[in-house]
């Protein structure tokens, strides 16, 4: 049957890339990549679904980047200046930004946009919190008054994940979220085809030839976006063995995040590559309703760290030790603050115990299973069998993982539509900080899907935000995560690598926490 199933995805990949790659001129340089996730929205202040994320890097831009280490750097900005008492910033725009439909950029454009950014990220929330005034002086400087000093303005204007501060023109950053006038226009140096987009099937980006890079070398999301191809072409292959089957055949030639069922068979391949994409790593987590009984209970929030066997997770997930850690550490073990403070071991009879505590009795607990994703489909398996052994009545959902992102987000009651638990994972570029960890966040109605409400997580995260020395986040953070492992907004499972596979002959590829394509060079 495997193998049956391995020559049916090989016909369908490569009929399916026969007809998308019909009308491509052979003189042109595409590249044919199988998306992280692909794009359903393209509103990037609507979701932080990575699909629209990566979409959001093609085409938008943001006032600093991240180099490869790290750092905040500019990058729609030319010159800026930070007062002697860190209250006023002024950032001028570089010179030969414009938008894709023709129009300069502004400074009254980029307002507008760190305004939208302020309303829906958590770090660019804490950053509004801390600011007296943004307002224009001419059209290409961005003044910043701040009523107190702020240690991570310049972060918060580089955070390239979650919701990164993405510049778009002022009539559009105005618009509500996901608005029927919204238009994917940037500044980058992509431009999004929205005419021949085919959501569920392909979109396609063009090299933007009126866009100007920095003059300074790419590194990492910083630096000059200098692009060598003409035309990326992102193809739908929600079956993991139909893309890896494209791969190997150069019907497609890369795989944005290759699934560990695969990674054998591509390694073997001496035609592929396969190489790590984010560093730092990944983290896949449970997440919880807490909206709705039993897990408005912290004591039922609490049952699920004493079932988290991480080694029977990883086994079941990645299924070889060398592929996944143990780790407890709600901000990434091995990063600037990842601590793993306060971690329990597993515990079937305490998580039984403190479920009775949190006064359930057997009610039907409704969980998401993303089926069309193995890794999150064997922690779900995983999860609900663990449950059924301290006596949950856990009933399983199928669907594919875009619509368990939707249903995610509906708040209403489990049985009614909504939901008790879901499986996902973050990449470590957003989870490694508490001011850019979306699902420790815990305030409230504005948190992210599962709504946590915790005043104490948020006082300290203001703490770190202001906070003078990297010592004093380091201690901060520690706090943050013992607080964590007793309010428990959500779920370490473990920690995973992420990778990503290319067939041969790509060259000048970036360090980038997720895949771009400015720098790549196909060769013949």
């Amino acid at each position: 049957m495997a193998m049956l199933r391995h020559i049916r995805s090989g016909i369908a990949a490569g009929l399916f890339v026969a007809l998308l790659g019909t009308g491509v001129q052979a003189a042109e340089k595409v590249i044919r990549a199988v998306p992280q996730l692909e794009v359903r929205i393209l509103d990037p202040f609507a979701n932080t679904n990575y699909g629209t994320r990566n979409h959001g890097h093609l085409i938008y831009e943001t006032l600093f980047a991240l180099d490869s280490k790290r750092q905040p750097q500019p990058q729609m900005v030319g010159d800026w200046s930070e007062s002697p008492d860190h209250l006023i910033w002024r950032f001028t725009l570089r010179d030969g930004l414009q938008w894709h439909d023709g129009k300069p950029v502004t400074a009254a454009d980029c307002i507008a946009s760190l305004q939208k950014f302020m309303k829906k990220d958590g770090l660019g929330s804490k950053l509004a919190s801390s600011t007296k005034s943004l307002v224009a002086e001419g059209d290409k400087t961005i003044v910043l008054t701040l009523n107190q000093p702020f240690a991570l303005v310049l972060e918060a204007l580089a955070k390239p994940s979650g919701y990164a501060a993405f510049m778009m023109p002022e009539r559009i950053a105005n618009l509500p979220d996901s608005a029927p006038q919204f238009e994917p226009i940037g500044s980058g140096p992509f431009i999004f085809r929205k005419d021949l987009w085919q959501p569920g099937v392909r979109s396609i980006y063009e090299r933007n030839t009126k866009y100007v890079p920095r003059s300074d070398a790419n590194d990492g999301m910083a630096g000059g976006k200098v692009v060598k191809i003409d035309r990326v072409e992102m193809i739908s292959m929600p079956d993991v063995n139909t893309a890896a089957n494209a791969l190997q055949a150069g019907e497609v030639d890369w795989i944005e995040s290759i699934a560990f069922d695969v990674l054998p068979q591509l390694k073997d391949d001496k035609n592929i590559i396969v190489r790590p994409t984010d560093l730092a790593g990944n983290q896949p987590y449970l997440r919880m309703n807490h909206l709705h009984p039993p897990f408005n209970n912290v004591k039922a929030r609490q049952a699920l760290l004493y079932i988290m066997d991480q080694d029977l997770y990883g086994q079941a997930i990645t299924g070889d030790k060398s592929l996944y850690t143990v780790c407890s550490a709600f901000l990434m073990c091995g990063s600037t603050y990842g601590s793993s403070a306060g971690a329990v071991k597993p515990d079937l009879e305490k998580a039984r115990a403190l479920l009775k505590e949190a006064g359930y009795a057997g009610e039907k607990i409704i969980m998401l299973e993303p089926t069309n994703h193995p890794a999150f489909d064997a922690a779900t398996q995983m999860t609900a069998s663990q449950l059924r052994k301290i006596g949950v009545n856990v009933e399983l959902q199928g669907m594919d993982y875009n619509s368990m992102l939707a249903r995610r987000n509906k708040k209403d009651p489990p049985l009614q539509g909504g939901w008790h638990l879901a499986h996902s994972a973050n990449f470590g570029i957003d989870v490694a900080s508490p001011m850019t960890n979306v699902y420790l966040a815990s305030n409230c109605e504005q948190a992210a899907a599962g709504w946590p409400c915790d005043k104490e997580i948020e006082t300290l995260k203001d703490d770190f935000a202001h906070a003078a020395t990297l010592d004093e986040r380091k201690a901060i953070a520690e706090k943050i995560q013992l607080r964590a492992m007793e309010f428990v907004p959500y779920v370490p499972v473990l920690q995973t690598p992420t990778m990503m596979a290319m067939r041969k002959g790509f060259s000048g590829l970036a360090q980038t926490p997720f895949v771009v394509y400015w720098g790549v060079e196909k060769g013949s």
